[in-house]
């Protein structure tokens, strides 16, 4: 049976940094938590045993499963895996809201997911809106006109959403969104899996996340065709089974641990990686002077930080590397995928203040991922915020403290800018404190293991 962690407590982190050493080393990256949090939703929508493999303890997947706990069905984790078993999942408990706490609901964006499982199997569904990062305004009104469009009646009312499927079937269902939301997307589509309906989703996300969710649905029982295009189609079906299912590594902590590699210079592989989830990234730090090289599921990245690395000096089949390099300006974008993820622009941000020239990032998806800005800043980063971009010109190095017993303050505001700090900290000469650093571990099962295996000098401390 699922035993509870700190997770669900409040319990505050730091992490203290040495930095200004190279990381070399080979680490393995986990299953996508982005992946796993609307697949372990979607076991509601099925019957009897599943079991999820290489499934990482961190806290928003914690969470979520004390959800899943709360509705009656029985978890447990063993030897890596995790055991779902709905078999005596009861109707009536998913039925009442007081069965999804609030608390719990408002820790993570995930818990939207429950919305979408639930209606699928029971036609009814009452849940608290969800929480997650504080990085701009994620309404979930795509989520709501999507159901409406699929005949669902939706009522919002005192923190609660209330859903009913109609009491006779439709022959077709068609829904256009008007974004392509991967958390809209994924929702319609465990909403629409059981039952006679055919269902049709235009404009859909074509995120990796999506096609796994898909992936692991059809595995269960279910008949979706188009994931990883625009048009999504689904066929309705009777039941689902369990099954057996890994998850797609995850491409934004693969991606960190690049970025981590390309500004602290040095010798990096990852293993258990799809390279092609990342490759708008992997272009561009190519085109700044990283050597990369893709064997199977395994990426080695190779960047000296001074200058151009050694093959690009000696080979003159790489003249483009040489003219990137000198380059005085970046542009980047964030868009949906295959776009540049939001996830990974405060990271890159890292990376490109400490290279030469000038560069900009647009974010244009979340208004309030620039938090991390003012913390660059104490590292000596020359960056700022205009409107929705920062501007960023490169310094020779990020300098921290001197002294090791008043080391430099850095706090994290979200997820992903966490992770950021980390990038800095360890790229900068000298002693930083990571505040607030229990926000990482919403998507890192042990940030401070996989670093400390590539070299670096960093420490973990609970409060």
């Amino acid at each position: 049976m699922f035993c509870f962690s700190n997770t669900l407590k409040h319990m505050a982190t730091k992490l203290i940094i040495d930095g200004g050493a190279p990381l070399n080393g080979t680490i393995a990256i986990d299953s996508s938590k982005n992946a796993l949090l609307p697949i372990i939703a979607a076991t509601i929508l099925t019957r009897g045993l599943t079991v999820l493999k290489n499934v990482p303890k961190i806290s928003d997947i914690e969470n979520l499963l004390h959800i899943l706990v709360s509705l009656g069905i029985r978890v447990k984790w063993q030897d890596g895996d995790l055991y779902i078993d709905t078999s005596e999942i009861a109707d009536s408990r998913l039925q009442t809201a007081g069965e999804v706490s609030p608390t719990v609901a408002g820790k993570i964006r995930g818990s939207i997911f429950v919305l979408g499982a639930i209606l699928g199997r029971f036609k009814t569904a009452t849940v608290p809106y969800p929480g997650g990062c504080a990085i701009g305004s994620r309404p979930i009104d795509l989520h709501l006109q999507g159901l409406r469009d699929l005949g669902v009646r939706v009522v919002e009312r005192n923190g609660l959403i209330v859903c009913k499927k109609p009491n006779r079937s439709l022959l077709s269902a068609t829904c256009y969104l008007d974004f392509p939301s991967v958390g809209a997307t994924e929702n319609l589509i465990l909403t629409s899996v059981l039952g006679k309906t055919r269902t049709r989703i235009y404009n859909a996300a074509r995120e990796p996340e999506v096609v796994d969710l898909c992936n692991f649905l059809n595995a269960c029982g279910a008949m979706i065709c188009g994931h990883g295009t625009s048009t999504i189609t689904i066929t309705g079906v009777a039941a689902l089974h369990g099954t057996t299912y890994t998850a797609i590594p995850d491409r934004i902590n693969t991606a960190s641990y690049l970025i981590a590699a390309a500004t602290c210079g040095g010798e990096v592989t990852l293993t258990n990686t799809v390279a092609e989830h990342n490759a708008n990234l992997i272009n561009k730090l190519v085109k700044a002077g990283s050597n990369i090289k893709i064997d199977g599921d395994k990426i080695t990245i190779t960047h000296h930080t001074l200058g151009l690395p050694r093959y690009a000096r000696n080979d003159r089949r790489t003249p483009s590397l040489r003219a990137v390099a000198k380059q005085s300006q970046i542009s980047i974008h964030t868009s949906p995928y295959p776009g540049f993820p939001t996830d990974i622009q405060s990271q890159l941000a890292v990376f490109l203040a400490t290279r030469r020239g000038t560069s900009t990032i647009t974010e244009n998806l979340f208004e309030n991922r620039f938090k991390y800005v003012p913390e660059l800043q104490k590292l000596g980063s020359k960056i700022c915020v205009k409107d929705k971009s920062v501007i960023i010109t490169g310094v020779k190095k990020l300098n921290a403290s001197s002294d090791e017993r008043l080391p430099l303050a850095l706090t994290a505001s979200d997820l992903r800018g966490g992770v950021a700090l980390v990038i800095a900290a360890l790229a900068a000469k000298g002693t930083s404190i990571i505040h607030n650093a229990e926000y990482i571990y919403r998507g890192h099962a042990a940030i401070e293991r996989d670093l400390v295996a590539l070299g670096a000098n960093i420490i973990r401390v609970d409060m």
